[in-house]
């Protein structure tokens, strides 16, 4: 045990802590075995305890069937979901502060929403267009390039909105934070890695940013699922080809933590994704260029390797012309 506690020191010093991300559950491959990959590459000491963040399952927050039950004895919950609660409790001018910004961002994405779907009407209007090539092409082109600054302005209006209400409520300085800051620092006390669980996504990052955002998961392993990948990366996308109520368009939902770079994590991408529609396929991978569009399938994972990512063999992505190809395949 004492050389793997050298090992991770070393690790520490000289390169950031292991990252993995997971699809959703299922696919055969399990949680105590990518833990047990980790202890034995050094990562983590054999039997180490873990601490889980599953808030994205609101009122199922520490429920022992979302963790993998050999891990049980190990596990310790961190409780942000509830921990939120009691802060709303104790401090009703802060509740009043978040319901106040979560409503203004609503009315945001209602606006969002409508004028993207407009453009991204005109976009697929004008790829059934005939005509000019040259002319078309630059017409297209432009097209696409406003959904893009869409996406972009959106994304900043949504990080101005939250931080304006960081800003005037000033969180870190408020008693109820602070106290529940302190229980979570004190139970992270002796864990060696965190697993970040899956659920509703808007939930789970509004709980990680409550209880100090990526510095809450600075410095040792993550492990995380599905929407716990999701809110690791830079932007935030949700996604749904086919919903029950018609047909939807992959919309920008706010900034993520920034710590898995480069990738666009899209769980559940078969089931969610028109993936058999090239043209959707390939404006998807424009919009977000030149980050990769990751297919997060039941089963497939993802490690941060040095500057870059490897993935399992079956793990794909999107390329330029909507294709899915093997996320080893160069972009």
């Amino acid at each position: 045990m004492r050389g793997s506690r050298r090992r991770r020191a070393t690790d520490d010093a000289g390169s950031p802590s292991p990252l993995v991300l997971l699809g959703p559950r299922g696919g055969g491959l399990a949680l105590r075995d990518v833990v047990g990959e980790l202890e034995a590459g050094g990562a983590l000491s054999p039997g180490a305890r873990i601490a889980a963040i599953t808030a994205g399952w609101r009122d199922r927050e520490a429920n022992e069937g979302l963790i993998d039950p050999r891990l049980a004895d190990r596990v310790v919950d961190l409780e942000l979901y509830r921990r939120s609660d009691r802060i709303a409790e104790a401090d009703a001018e802060l509740a009043r502060a978040h319901r106040e910004t979560r409503d203004r961002l609503k009315a945001l994405r209602r606006a969002y929403n409508l004028r993207l779907h407009g453009l991204i009407e005109a976009h697929r209007r004008l790829g059934e267009l005939r005509g000019d090539a040259s002319v078309l092409r630059a017409e297209r082109g432009e097209a696409l390039a406003a959904i893009r600054r869409l996406d972009a302005r959106h994304l900043d209006r949504v990080v101005e909105i939250r931080s304006e209400f960081e800003r005037r409520t000033t969180l870190p300085e408020r008693d109820a934070v602070r106290s529940q800051r302190r229980e979570v620092a004190a139970r992270l006390e002796g864990t060696e890695a965190i697993v970040l669980e899956g659920g509703h996504v808007g939930n789970l990052l509004s709980r990680l940013r409550l209880f100090g955002g990526r510095k809450l998961l600075d410095g040792r392993p993550v492990i995380a699922r599905s929407a716990g990948a999701m809110v690791l990366t830079e932007r935030v996308v949700l996604f749904h080809d086919r919903p029950p109520w018609g047909e939807g368009h992959p919309e920008v939902f706010d900034a993520g933590l920034g710590i898995a770079e480069g990738l666009v994590a899209l769980p559940h991408a078969s089931a969610r994704l028109a993936l058999d529609d090239r043209t959707r396929g390939a404006r998807l991978t424009a919009r977000f260029s030149p980050a990769s569009c990751v297919l997060l399938d039941p089963g497939h994972r993802i490690d941060r390797a040095g500057d870059g990512w490897s993935g399992s063999e079956d793990l794909e992505r999107l390329d330029a012309a909507g294709r899915r190809v093997p996320f080893c395949t160069a972009a």
